[in-house]
This record gives structure tokens, C-alpha cells and sequence, in this order.
């Protein structure tokens, strides 16, 4: 049995031709041709948990000053992951507020969220196709 969505209230506050796909308990999130958030919520790893933002090096001190519930993602001990991504985990007490936020930025088509990608592109297509 397939487990639901994490955090599926956030659709509400995205754009309604986001294109939503689920792999290994996470849900990729895609906007016009961008991969945009993935949302995570499974058991291995707990501290991975949250909304993960897809972004650029040179847009984390802005995003960060703007909601300060975003964090770097940190994939084991000391260790950066990717630098194209941050995190909201969702043990953050502003978690849905800060979530909110970076749904809203996302509708808004702020320049700082987002990263092109062949995959993304394809699940555009895919998404206008239908």
C-alpha cells in the first residue's frame, strides 16, 4: 500500500500545474520546466524529513534571510550535500509557516527556487500533455 503524501496541505499554496512525481518515499515537485521542492517523510534517516528546495549556491544567504527556518542540507555529520539544495526540516517549529513561505515564493515564480534539468523538462512535457 502506497503511503500518502507529506505535507500534501502545500498544494494548496503551490501553482495547480505543478507536476508531482513519487520515488522511494519522496515526491519530487516540478514547475515550468524546474525542479522545485522534493518532499520527504520517511523513516530512514528522520533528519533528512522536510521540504527539500532546489536552488543555486549563490541564492542560500538570500533565501535563508528571508526564511530563517531554511537550513543547509547537511547529508551526514559535517557533511554538505549537494550544494544546489536546503532544507526545512519538518521538526522546525515554523515548519508550516516557513513551509508556506517557500510555496508562495515557488507560485510567484521567484527566480532564487528552482533548477533546470533534463528530467524536469521531461516531466513539463509530460505534464502540458496531459
Amino acid at each position: 500500500m502506497k503511503k500518502p503524501m507529506p505535507y500534501d496541505f502545500l498544494l494548496d499554496y503551490l501553482p495547480a500545474t505543478v507536476f508531482i512525481k513519487s520515488a522511494i518515499g519522496m515526491y519530487y515537485i516540478y514547475f515550468e520546466g524546474k525542479i522545485v521542492l522534493i518532499f520527504r517523510k520517511v523513516n530512514k534517516n528522520p533528519q533528512h524529513n522536510g521540504l527539500w528546495i532546489a536552488t543555486v549556491k549563490e541564492h542560500h544567504a538570500s533565501l535563508k534571510a528571508a526564511i530563517l527556518a531554511i537550513t543547509d542540507f547537511v547529508f551526514d555529520e559535517g557533511e554538505n550535500f549537494e550544494p544546489a539544495w536546503l532544507q526545512l526540516r519538518d521538526g522546525h517549529d515554523d515548519f508550516e509557516e516557513a513551509a508556506i513561505q517557500i510555496c508562495e515564493l515557488i507560485s510567484q515564480r521567484d527566480k532564487r527556487i528552482g533548477k533546470a534539468t533534463k528530467k524536469a523538462a521531461q516531466f513539463t512535457r509530460l505534464n502540458l500533455d496531459s
